[in-house]
């Protein structure tokens, strides 16, 4: 006898009971969760077995914030730089708030808890961007994932931050020693192509001089006014201070000034390579800057037009030169 149709049943028997299972532990999911007098809702994932935090004493702290469905919101995991927060336990209204400042006070150094916050009260100031990319509304409840690393004071901290720039240093060295030739090559076949003849210099940027300019180069500490007018090797502008270029690639915003970036030399307040480029020109000059995605964005996204590892022109005038 064939016995096909008796494991068939077997087979559908086994499927029900595991949906129903599924749907006994979605439903039960306020089962393994714990809730505060203020109503704050948590779970113990791991309990630690290092001290308490007192007062003044600055907690590292790692965040994951996620949807019912586990997906990401924000993710502040990344062992080179956790969420520092200072511990105050003269402040009963912030331990008693329902909210994220509730969650830390209840941890202890290693203990990894969950908590169930209202999108609003867990994001914060970054509520209205992940609102719209996660469709999440005020009070939709996010899975707090949270662990505190480290207790440490001031000094401690110092030495911390030190040791993570350090280590950052030396990631970006192997990470440019490893990008640039292909950056490299990319925008050389660009310039070939085009028949522009660049200088380089030894950071890797290209540029041309369209128009020389006149006195002193930028000195660190001077403030400069630049016009800019940033594309992609594409041709695609993403960005500019002109305002009749702005129109022309239909990107023109009635609410932003246009005028000549401001900025001060040396203070790091620019990607690498536009600084470079501008302490190269004199007052009034003009030229274009070919930025390896090294000296520029690096591998952040900014969509639609800036991708990971993007090669960038900016078309640049130095308008001014101020004194410090």
């Amino acid at each position: 006898m064939n016995m096909l149709p008796t494991k068939l049943k077997k087979y559908t028997y086994a499927f029900i009971m595991a949906g129903i299972l599924m749907n006994i532990l979605i439903s039960c999911d306020q089962c393994f969760y714990k809730t505060t007098s203020t109503g704050l809702q948590y779970r113990i994932e791991k309990k630690g077995e290092g001290p308490k935090p007192k007062n003044g004493e600055l907690l590292l702290i790692d965040i994951v914030y996620k949807t019912k469905d586990r997906k990401v919101v924000l993710d502040y995991t990344n062992s080179d730089s956790p969420v520092i927060v200072r511990y105050s336990d003269s402040d009963s209204n912030l331990q008693a708030d329902g909210g994220i400042y509730e969650a830390i006070s209840m941890l202890k150094k290693g203990d990894r808890f969950i908590f169930k916050l209202p999108a609003k009260k867990a994001l914060g100031r970054q509520f209205s961007e992940a609102a719209t990319k996660h469709q999440l509304e005020e009070n939709t409840l996010l899975y707090t994932h949270v662990y505190l690393k480290d207790i440490v004071n001031e000094k401690q901290l110092e030495q911390l931050q030190k040791e993570q720039f350090k280590a950052m240093l030396e990631k970006r060295k192997e990470h440019i020693a490893k990008q640039l030739p292909k950056d490299l090559e990319i925008i050389n076949n660009y310039l070939d192509k085009k028949q522009i003849k660049a200088s380089s210099t030894n950071s890797g940027l290209k540029y041309t001089i369209d128009k020389p300019g006149k006195g002193a180069h930028p000195q660190p500490g001077n403030t400069v006014k630049v016009h800019y007018v940033g594309k992609t090797l594409e041709g695609q502008v993403f960005d500019t201070s002109i305002a009749e270029v702005a129109q022309q690639h239909n990107m023109y915003d009635a609410r932003r000034h246009y005028e000549p970036l401001e900025f001060r030399i040396g203070e790091g307040s620019m990607i690498e390579g536009f600084e470079e480029g501008i302490k190269l020109l004199k007052r009034h000059a003009k030229a274009h800057l070919f930025l390896p995605s090294v000296l520029a964005y690096g591998e952040a996204e900014f969509l639609p037009y800036i991708k990971a590892h993007s090669n960038l022109i900016f078309e640049v005038e130095l308008v001014d030169i101020l004194t410090q």
